[in-house]
């Protein structure tokens, strides 16, 4: 079995944050543009959240361009589990997935009942099902994203400090 090294956990974690920042750019300018244009019909806007939608696909073109081997991190089934051997990238990788996953439950379930709600008491043809979706996908891609962002440089801080 070979062996898993700090920097492969490393490059885990890294792949997590680029691919979390991807979702979280993805959905959320595809939100501000249905948004945009379903609810306020402001078209020049939504053309304007497109491309946005554009620079998170190139975001993340050039990110595999510079590091070709960040889409082959976090496929394994110790890194989809987050079997980290380093006590503190583990700890901070469990509390980033169990905050992601409880708000993206939280804000499914609020996105289900109120779709529901106005579907049946108020006008349904103002609401779709899409920004809700995209909401959900959103809340957690970012959570994850922010609550991982800084683990690394926090792991490093912590090193020197007890050097």
């Amino acid at each position: 079995m070979a062996r898993w090294t700090i920097e492969d956990q490393e490059n885990c974690v890294k792949a997590a944050i680029s691919g979390a920042l991807f979702f979280a750019l993805l959905t959320g300018f595809q939100l501000l543009r249905d948004i945009s244009l379903f609810w306020f019909e402001l078209k020049a806007v939504s053309d304007a959240f497109s491309y946005g939608v554009l620079f998170s696909v190139v975001y993340f073109l050039v990110k595999v361009t510079k590091q070709p081997k960040l889409l082959s991190y976090g496929w394994k089934i110790r890194e989809i589990c987050g079997d980290f051997q380093d006590e503190y990238l583990r700890s901070r990788f469990q509390r980033a997935t169990t905050l992601a996953y409880n708000l993206t439950i939280v804000v499914a379930f609020s996105g289900y009942v109120t779709t529901h709600l106005i579907n049946k008491n108020g006008n349904p043809d103002w609401l779709g099902f899409q920004p809700f979706l995209l909401l959900t996908i959103f809340a957690g891609s970012i959570s994850f994203y922010l609550s991982l962002r800084t683990v690394l440089d926090e792991q490093d801080e912590t090193a020197q400090d007890s050097n």
